[in-house]
Formats: structure tokens, C-alpha cells, sequence
């Protein structure tokens, strides 16, 4: 078992694009490990996520979508291969299989109160993870999930994380 990070490139220019998009909505309910996106007050799609553990909690709060990545990198949070770009993901059933990063995407977001930029919405490569608190505070959720919500997604988006 490793664990990784997802390496973010922080743009002041995109951090301060217009915040005001009142009409799109993330809601994750940590409880419930569920991600709901809602636009114009209608939920529009409802997945489930993977959450923080108890050492690592996902960050609770009001905040906002600050950047998008096309193409995230895993990346070895320890040492000896701390920064390194992880390749293969071994999955649940033991199976290892490589990244696919042109389909791994991710959303930073910030909540307010909570001094980190270190926590998106991320793909996942191993669905047995759906459903659990097993992250390091960020929000994992199927690459297919991930495809669908991405482009639905923009800067400034409110995100609001419940217990």
C-alpha cells in the first residue's frame, strides 16, 4: 500500500477568476460517501466517492473549485520515491494495471477556514475504493464518474463538504 498525491500546478490567474457561479453546486456528503452536482437549483448528477479517513479526514466546510486538471499525476508521497510519478495502481483484487493519465482528471478545491490547497475531486483507479474512507483528504471518484462531472465543472464553482 502507498500513498500519493496529486500534483497541482497553482495559478493565481485561474485562482481569481470569477467566483460567482451561483448556478452550479458540488455538495459531498461524507457520511453517505456521495457527490451530488447540482445547476440552477436542480441536482443534475449523483455519484459515489471515496472520502478522507479518520487519521486524514476530508476537510469539512463551504469553499469553491480554484483549479481543473486535464490530466492529473499520481506522485509517491514518501520517501525513497517521494515526488516520483507513479506508473502502475495495484488494485483491491491484487491486479496491478497501468495509469491511463489521459483519462485521470482532478478539481482543487478550497473550503474556507482550511489552509491547504492539497485536496481535489480526483479520479480513482480501483472502484473497491468507491464507498470508503480510506483517502488522504481528498474526494476520489470513478474515472468514468470523473469524465462526466469534469466538463460540467467550472472555476468558482461552490463546493459545500457535510459531515
Amino acid at each position: 500500500m502507498f500513498i500519493l498525491s496529486i500534483g497541482f500546478l497553482i495559478s493565481p490567474i485561474l485562482a481569481l477568476a470569477d467566483l460567482d457561479h451561483a448556478n452550479r453546486l458540488i455538495i459531498v456528503e461524507i457520511e453517505n460517501r456521495k457527490l451530488k452536482f447540482y445547476e440552477n437549483g436542480e441536482i443534475k448528477k449523483e455519484f459515489s466517492v471515496r472520502v478522507g479517513k479518520k487519521e486524514t479526514p476530508t476537510p469539512v466546510g463551504e469553499g469553491y473549485i480554484f483549479e481543473k486538471r486535464e490530466r492529473a499525476i499520481f506522485r509517491y508521497h514518501d520517501p525513497p520515491n517521494k515526488g516520483k510519478i507513479i506508473r502502475w495502481s495495484q488494485l483491491s483484487n491484487g491486479q496491478n494495471v497501468l495509469i491511463d493519465y489521459g483519462k485521470i482528471k482532478a478539481l482543487g478545491f478550497r473550503i474556507n477556514n482550511c489552509d491547504s490547497d492539497k485536496y481535489s475531486i480526483h479520479s480513482v483507479t480501483d472502484p473497491e475504493t468507491i464507498g470508503k474512507a480510506i483517502s488522504g483528504g481528498c474526494v476520489g471518484i470513478n474515472i468514468e464518474d470523473m469524465l462526466e462531472l469534469f466538463p460540467l465543472v467550472e472555476l468558482g464553482t461552490k463546493i459545500v463538504i457535510k459531515p
